[in-house]
């Protein structure tokens, strides 16, 4: 059994869904262009992540045997997850946003694959957000920082930032023991 330090240091740093993972690189690049979209892009998927978590704790009984009903059990839970938080955070409800985020059903497929089940599936996915979010907002903050450096033309924008990105998941690699 872990430690709750341990698992929020898995998830947030050397486990990073976006970083370490690869899992949201569209959000990465679609909403990190000024901190309050990444904040609240963030906010709504760390919800979302939260949500995915009570539901799998909820419905740990029910394991589907085949690998295509497995991957659609964990995508209607995604979308339940996304729809309900959306609905939690008084937004009004956008079904492209919820469908196109790729790291809330990767974390769910991940944690299908790790076997995680009970109240260990909410502080992963709490952890999980938690890192996602914090992502978004340093890789917003940075981005606004690149768009004031002396960048060459054909590294401005999103070449620039998924460079960034990749030297950030190297460094949080170095935390892996």
């Amino acid at each position: 059994m872990t430690s709750g330090l341990d698992i929020f240091g898995q998830t947030i740093i050397t486990g990073n869904l976006i970083l370490v993972q690869g899992l949201g690189l569209y959000a990465l690049t679609r909403y990190t262009r000024s901190v309050k979209d990444a904040t609240w892009r963030g906010l709504s998927t760390f919800v979302a992540m939260c949500m995915g978590g009570v539901l799998l704790w909820l419905f740990q009984g029910i394991k589907p045997t085949s690998l295509s009903v497995e991957v659609g059990y964990y995508l209607v839970i995604a979308t339940v997850a996304a729809l309900l938080s959306y609905l939690v955070l008084g937004r009004r409800v956008c079904l492209e946003d919820a469908l196109m985020d790729s790291a809330l059903v990767g974390l769910l497929l991940l944690m299908g694959r790790d076997g995680v089940t009970g109240a260990y599936s909410l502080s992963v996915a709490f952890g999980a957000g938690l890192g996602y979010a914090l992502t978004l907002v340093v890789m917003a903050t940075l981005r606004q920082r690149l768009d004031l450096a002396p960048v060459p033309k054909a590294l401005k924008g999103t070449p620039i930032l998924l460079i960034t990105a990749g030297l950030l998941a190297i460094a949080l690699l170095g935390f892996r023991l």
